[in-house]
């Protein structure tokens, strides 16, 4: 079955979008049609889960549920299907304004940045910078790739509890949900570190060739200051 989330089913493609209201769009209101209306910003896409940078920011009160079926309009085959298959099953997204997605990623910075690595810090700020600029009034995580799964809510409380450790000045847990996001990073950083932290956009939109730019001038920098050996990049 083919749907507007990602291919066939409910595949593992997850979408950050800014909104005119504080929830996902409602099919069973026939909201979908419009959606394209009510963005002021780019989209932005992932794979199999939210990046470290979007998870920053939200809190555990931006925690909302939909239905299933009204991923797609009513009136639709898939809106059928959907409602045959999952009835009134729901699935968690996330939903905040503007200016507190910014305050977040202010205030969670100094506890995230550092462990990312100051060549990194870059994608930090432009990513705060893109998020000023295009996401709002409201920032949505669009997550219905991930319905039917019942762990998916009470690990969205997990990682947003552990974020929450930082606006007032601590450290996320040791082994817990964000350090895994960390470790996942400087595991595979070497493949493409924007699209792990931050998601892509469509065409030239996310990441910025300017960004792009940094990042390659950062690698050659240390790689030149480390005697050539591209493999000590990836220690």
């Amino acid at each position: 079955m083919k749907n507007r989330h990602g291919g066939t089913e409910l595949s593992l493609r997850l979408y950050l979008n800014s909104a005119r209201r504080p929830r996902t769009p409602d099919g069973s209101a026939g909201e979908w049609a419009g959606f394209a209306d009510g963005t002021t910003g780019i989209e932005l896409e992932a794979e199999n889960w939210p990046p470290l940078l979007w998870w920053a920011l939200f809190g555990r009160a931006d925690l909302r549920e939909a239905r299933i079926a009204d991923t797609e309009d009513v009136g639709t085959v898939e809106h059928a299907e959907l409602l045959s298959q999952w009835g009134d099953a729901t699935y968690p997204y996330l939903v905040t304004d503007q200016s507190a997605a910014l305050a977040r990623l202010r205030a969670r910075r100094p506890g995230l940045a550092g462990r990312l690595g100051a060549r990194y810090g870059p994608v930090y700020e432009e990513f705060a910078a893109l998020a000023e600029a295009r996401f709002g009034p409201y920032v949505l995580l669009r997550t219905a790739a991930l319905a039917g799964d019942d762990g998916v809510r009470p690990q969205f409380e997990r990682t947003l509890a552990d974020l929450e450790r930082l606006d007032a000045g601590g450290a996320v847990a040791d082994g817990g949900p964000v350090d895994g996001l960390i470790a996942d990073f400087h595991r595979w950083r070497h493949t493409d570190p924007v699209w792990l932290l931050s998601g892509a956009g469509v065409g030239d939109a996310w990441p910025s060739a300017a960004l792009r730019e940094r990042l390659a001038a950062g690698a050659g920098r240390r790689k030149s200051g480390r005697g050539g050996a591209w493999s000590r990049l990836l220690r």
